[in-house]
């Protein structure tokens, strides 16, 4: 048997100070193998977080912010006239014709910001509201392993009315019966103990017992009646398989560790809800503005229209009418489709919500009342990928596994030896007529029992042992992988989102300079339609062209900005850092009714 001899030297160590009871120890079989193992597996987490930073520079990148560029420069002087052109998207559509009606009544605008959307969802959610009442639910088993080492007292009584014949006993020479062949008896019996489960893997119990003993009509016994009392301490702990506070705390730490894990899948839930909050918000504005140069694009088209038919008497002809006249149709299909996808933006945010005061149900029309910012943003990759490692939930659940896995391998580790258990035993006795003076008895300490026993056992081969305790190894082997790809999953999805961040703030620079480029194509075109003496098709036909590119560059304007903005939502989500953000703090689990 390996560490046997450590094993029985240990166990002779705790013999000879039997008398003392720890209150928590370590396994007496702490090995260095098991040192070593656990050395491996820390190296294998620290290289795993070293090996994804080692390749990555400690400088932040060149902030990404507004820039002047040449068409800014050229168009310096008309550029407050080029950018009121055109649609307003940032105006978010406060006077655009809104959702599609449902219902005969017109549906009612609900102004909503972005901090009242997150905590509306934060609060309401109910997928949030699942994963708080599962950290509830790890909370009470938390205390139910706990209470295994509570103290339990136990208390109680009897009464025993006894009347039955026996065998007499005759002196010889005798014929007259001088112990009664018929027991007659009125007992009463109390009694009261208390114990409890250690953390050595033993148990401790004392309890206190006394009975009344009335012997009716007979004289032949001495005190009668008779109060028998005993006080008794007893100890059991096993010295080998199942000794040490590692073992015996083991499911208490287990279930600790549960309840860790749903803490951060509550936050990591928290965090997906405000990630999508805020996406779904972005989404929503995104479609408002989509709206809002739809409707831009159906009214400038209107008025090519109308001004065609009050020129078709002079030089208009009905094809270039018909043209505008088809223009304007197809642009207000366009609305309707505009319209429609606002309409589904606006109920996935409600269902994301799940605010009482914004049902799904109900005929709302959600104008959002914050427009999406430009601000600058500058990629610091390691320190981002350093704040993922120390807040993601996703790595902390990986931790947690480990240490859940490690906390597997002790107890199999333990379960390789034999098992042999003291059982040790104390017990004082009084006998007296009187209650009082039986426990003087005791106190006097005149009477006592004392009595200790060794139990041994082992399966031969221990071949059930072996085999625990080999998958429980292969468990942390992959819990430790389980980090890896963690810590893999974690840097990626960083990654992605920094490169997000960066591109689509490119994009808003990019984008905001196509759209001063469109302002001033368009711009151009309408002082040479006032020096025109006839409108003819192929003007008309350039007209409505720029008119779709002005609108096109708006939408894709302000679409950069919408997935700037989500991005910076999902950079948040991948940190860990997106409750910090939105100052959302945990409260505690509820309590069951």
């Amino acid at each position: 048997m390996r560490r046997s001899r450590s094993a029985i030297l240990r166990t002779l160590a705790f013999l000879s100070i039997a008398g003392l009871v720890p209150v928590a120890c370590q396994s007496p079989l702490a090995s260095p193998e098991d040192d070593r193992l656990s050395d491996a597996v820390e190296a294998g987490i620290r290289s795993s977080t070293e090996r994804q930073l080692a390749q990555v520079a400690a400088q932040p990148s060149v902030a990404v912010g507004s820039t002047e560029t040449e068409v800014d420069r050229m168009l310096a002087p008309r550029r407050s006239e080029l950018e009121k052109m055109g649609p307003q998207s940032a105006a978010l559509g406060t006077v655009v014709s809104g959702v599609v009606p449902l219902t005969a009544e017109a549906p009612t605008r609900v102004v909503l910001s972005l901090r009242s959307a997150v905590v509306a969802a934060v609060r309401n959610n109910l997928d949030v509201q699942t994963a708080q009442l599962e950290k509830a639910i790890t909370d009470a088993d938390v205390v139910r392993a706990e209470a295994a080492f509570d103290w339990v007292l136990g208390a109680g009584a009897g009464y025993q009315r006894v009347d039955q014949p026996t065998v007499g006993i005759l002196f010889p020479g005798s014929t007259e019966t001088v112990i009664p062949n018929v027991t007659n008896q009125r007992n009463w019996s109390f009694d009261a103990g208390i114990g409890r489960q250690l953390e050595t893997g033993g148990a401790l119990s004392l309890t206190a017992a006394s009975s009344r003993v009335n012997n009716v009509d007979s004289a032949l016994y001495t005190p009668d009646p008779a109060w028998q009392s005993a006080v008794n301490l007893g100890l059991t702990q096993p010295l080998l398989r199942g000794f040490g506070s590692d073992v015996a705390l083991a499911q208490v730490r287990l279930a600790q560790n549960r309840d860790r894990l749903a803490q951060e899948q509550l936050r990591a839930d928290l965090l997906a809800i405000v990630a999508r909050t805020e996406q779904a918000y972005w989404a929503l504005v995104s479609a408002r503005a989509r709206l809002v140069s739809a409707e831009w694009l159906v009214g400038v088209g209107q008025e090519v229209r109308d001004v065609l038919a009050k020129r078709r008497e002079f030089d208009a002809t009905l094809a270039e009418y018909a043209n505008a006249v088809a223009t304007v149709e197809a642009r207000k299909a366009l609305v309707i489709e505009a319209r429609r996808r606002l309409s589904e933006a606006g109920n996935n945010l409600k269902a994301i919500l799940n605010d009482p005061n914004i049902p799904v149900g109900g005929e709302i029309d959600v104008v959002p009342a914050d427009a999406p910012s430009d601000a600058a943003f500058q990629a610091d990759l390691r320190k981002s990928i350093e704040t993922a490692l120390a807040n993601a939930p996703l790595i902390q659940q990986a931790l947690i596994g480990i240490d859940s896995a490690s906390i597997g391998v002790t107890v199999a580790d333990n379960g390789w030896l034999p098992q042999l258990d003291l059982a040790a035993n104390i017990a004082w006795f009084g006998l007296q007529d009187d209650f009082g003076d039986s426990y003087g008895d005791i106190t006097a300490g005149d009477f006592v029992n004392y009595a200790a026993a060794l139990q041994f056992s082992q399966a031969i081969g221990n071949r059930a042992a072996e085999a625990t305790y080999r998958e429980a190894r292969l468990r942390r082997s992959q819990a430790v992988v389980g980090y890896e790809k963690a810590v893999q999953g974690t840097v990626l999805a960083v990654k992605n989102a920094l490169t997000d961040c960066v591109a689509y703030r490119e994009l808003v620079e990019q984008n905001r300079t196509y759209r001063l480029a469109q302002a001033e194509n368009l711009r151009a075109l309408l002082v040479d339609e006032k020096t025109l003496a006839a409108l003819t098709p192929e003007f008309l036909q350039l007209k409505f062209q720029l008119q779709n590119g002005l609108a096109l560059a708006e939408d894709q304007y302000f679409a950069s900005l919408v997935g700037y903005q989500s991005s910076l939502a999902a950079l948040a989500q991948a940190m860990g850092t997106g409750l910090e953000a939105n100052r959302i703090e945990i409260a505690p689990a509820p309590k069951a009714e």
